[in-house]
């Protein structure tokens, strides 16, 4: 049934309605507001207008995610070429985290320049270009080029492997095309990757401590120890740059197979830091090492890992294939710049299946129950990454990208 009001309840009805509205607008202006006393144009009556505080916007937090080694052994290779699976394979039980990052970091170790010398493994590696899209298209953002490996095919290896990587629009940091065009500044040791949301960047410095005695005869590498001056300058450079939010050194440095961290790389990893830099994500050892807590000269809090292991390589030792990923959590504050403000990683074993077709299959997991592996990987983990930074269960690491 639809009720129909005669014109005198309905204007009743309307009359009430503006009595009560009146009458809470009146109670409403009597209430104690924040307001600002300002004159109108014409008539110079005074009205009140209500101030709302509006917090400057600051973007974030961002996570960026640190592998180690990508290193394809013969075995990789043959396994690619029978297949055809893609190389994406051997990390896909992690791609959910890679995603998850904002920026996702590994070191591609050695050339990719199959035209010189074609493709090769242990011990002069060149690579086939796809493993480039591989990473690429799959969530990687930007590879250190800076390592022991990197001069396999000399400088036109270099080269080739920058084009490659420019082409596939993958940054890097660590060699250049020219030494000349670096001096002017056209070529960059450095590598930028965009903040999501912002007109900042990270800016990405990688060195190598030495190129296994092959000869650097056109200085396209950056080195560690013999550029300390170059790379100080650097990193001056970027921290006065106002579209740089941080700076993070991937050092290719250390002895192989080993834990303990040397006197020299514990100074020059200060040293930047102590420059500016916000964060060191070494490699090389093929192992992980201690991650280091340090305080900055200016207070900054800051992270040092000395080596993130291996990620993709047919090394068969335990050491070799306990690994990890570190997860770094940044904040921007007011200044726009980044400060760290979670860390966490999560422990990585390689599994190494040989298959009815003769091909040995590579596949990375997560390690959420150490019980499941060898003692001595787990030894290594608790000794050498440790118990504090440690997520030991899928649902903390969706803790940790949720929060």
């Amino acid at each position: 049934m639809i009720l129909v009001l005669s014109r005198k309840a309905l204007f009743v009805k309307v009359g009430a309605f503006f009595i009560l509205t009146l009458a809470t607008l009146m109670l409403g202006a009597c209430q104690s507001l924040p307001v600002k006393i300002r004159h109108t144009q014409n008539t110079g009556e005074i009205k009140p207008q209500i101030i709302t505080p509006v917090k400057p916007s600051i973007p974030g937090p961002f996570t960026v995610s640190f592998v180690g080694d990508v290193i394809l052994h013969e075995r990789l290779r043959k396994r690619e070429d029978m297949t055809h699976e893609g190389y994406d394979k051997i990390w896909r039980s992690l791609q959910t985290y890679i995603d998850a990052a904002d920026i996702s970091y590994a070191n591609l170790e050695g050339p990719v320049a199959p035209e010189y010398g074609g493709v090769t493994g242990f011990p002069m590696f060149n690579y086939p270009e796809q493993i480039i899209s591989d990473l690429k298209n799959n969530g990687f953002d930007i590879v250190s080029t800076a390592n022991n490996h990197v001069l396999d095919r000399e400088a036109k290896g270099i080269r080739k492997t920058i084009e490659n990587l420019k082409k596939n629009d993958l940054a890097f940091t660590g060699t250049v095309t020219s030494s000349e065009l670096a001096a002017q500044g056209i070529d960059k040791w450095y590598g930028l990757t965009p903040l999501p949301g912002t007109s900042s960047y990270i800016a990405w410095v990688s060195c190598t401590e030495m190129t296994n005695g092959n000869p650097d005869k056109e200085e396209l590498v950056l080195y560690c120890y013999k550029d300390r001056e170059v790379i100080k300058a650097i990193v001056q450079q970027l921290k006065e740059m106002p579209d740089i939010a941080g700076i993070i050194m991937t050092p290719h440095w250390g002895e192989e197979e080993k834990f303990e961290i040397e006197l020299g790389r514990k100074i020059w990893a200060h040293q930047m830091i102590d420059l500016g830099a916000m964060a060191v994500a070494g490699s090389h050892p093929h192992v992980v090492q201690k991650i280091e807590d340090y305080q900055s000269k200016d207070g900054r809090k800051t992270f040092i890992a000395y080596s993130l292991g291996n990620f993709v390589s047919n090394q068969p030792w335990t050491p070799n294939k306990a690994s990890m990923m570190l997860l770094a959590k940044f904040k921007m504050n007011v200044l726009r710049k980044l400060e760290i403000s979670d860390l966490k990683y999560i422990p990585l074993w390689m599994n190494r299946t040989v298959e009815s077709d003769g091909t040995s299959k590579f596949r990375l997991e997560p390690v959420w129950n150490f019980a499941k592996k060898p003692a001595d990987a787990v030894k290594i983990w608790r000794e050498q990454t440790g118990e504090k930074y440690l997520l030991r269960s899928s649902e903390q690491a969706d803790l940790f990208f949720k929060k």
